[in-house]
C-alpha cells in the first residue's frame, strides 16, 4: 500500500526520525485497522500460535521433534527456504494437502480439554452456567481469539450447536459431555476458512 508508505515515511521525517510518532500514526491509521483477518498465517504462524495458545509445551519434553517437523508438513520447512527471497505469503500456504494438516494439527490440540489453554476456556465458560447453543458457539469464538466468522459460517455452527442442544455443566456427566462439546466447537471453529487469518 503505497498512500500508507508514503504516510508513514513523512511522519518519520517530520518527526525528526523519531519511531514512537510512526508507530502512532501507525496504529491509530484505517489501513492499520483495516487489515486484521487479512493475513494468511504461515504454517510457522499457525504451529507456534496454537502450541502457545493451547499451553501445556513451554518445556521440552518428549515429542518435541514431531512438532518441530508440523510447519514442513503444511509446506514451509524451517530453515530451508526454496530461495534467496525466503518463502512466499498468503494463498500460496494453501493447497488440498497443506489445508488438511492445518487443520488437524490444529483441531488435535483444541480438542484435548487436559491441555491449560483449553481447560481456561471451558472453566470460563462454565462460568455461565447452562449455554444455548448460539451462546456456546459465541463464547467459544469470543475466547478462541476472538475469530470474526461469516454469518453463513456462524449459521452453520449453531446449527451444529443446536444438535447438541444446551450445554451445562450441572452434574459429573453433563459436565463431561460440556466439556466434549466445548473441545468439538473449538475444532468446528478451526477448521473455517476465517480461522486461517490473522
Amino acid at each position: 500500500d503505497q498512500k500508507a508508505i508514503d504516510t508513514l515515511t513523512a511522519t518519520f521525517r517530520q518527526s525528526r526520525f523519531d519511531i514512537r510518532s510512526v508507530l502512532r500514526v501507525l496504529f491509530n491509521s484505517s489501513f492499520f485497522k483495516e487489515a486484521r483477518f487479512k493475513h494468511l498465517k504461515s504454517p510457522a504462524e499457525v504451529v507456534v500460535g496454537s502450541l502457545r495458545f493451547v499451553g501445556g509445551y513451554e518445556l521440552p519434553r518428549p515429542g518435541y521433534g514431531d512438532l518441530s517437523m508440523q510447519p514442513a508438513y503444511m509446506g514451509q520447512d524451517l530453515l530451508n527456504p526454496p530461495s534467496v527471497e525466503g518463502w512466499h505469503t498468503g494463498p500460496e500456504w494453501i493447497n488440498s494437502g497443506s489445508l488438511m494438516a492445518r487443520i488437524n494439527f490444529v483441531a488435535g490440540l483444541v480438542g484435548d480439554p487436559s491441555l491449560p489453554g483449553i481447560r481456561a476456556i471451558i472453566d470460563r465458560l462454565k462460568t455461565k452456567g447452562t449455554l444455548s447453543p448460539e451462546q456456546l458457539v459465541d463464547g467459544c469464538l469470543d475466547l478462541l481469539g476472538p475469530v470474526e466468522v461469516s454469518s453463513d459460517t456462524r449459521q452453520e455452527l449453531v446449527a451444529q450447536a443446536k444438535e447438541w442442544g444446551q450445554t451445562g455443566w450441572a452434574s459429573e456427566t453433563s459436565a463431561k459431555t460440556a466439556d466434549k462439546r466445548v473441545g468439538e466447537m473449538l475444532q468446528l471453529i478451526v477448521a473455517t476458512r476465517e480461522y486461517q487469518f490473522a
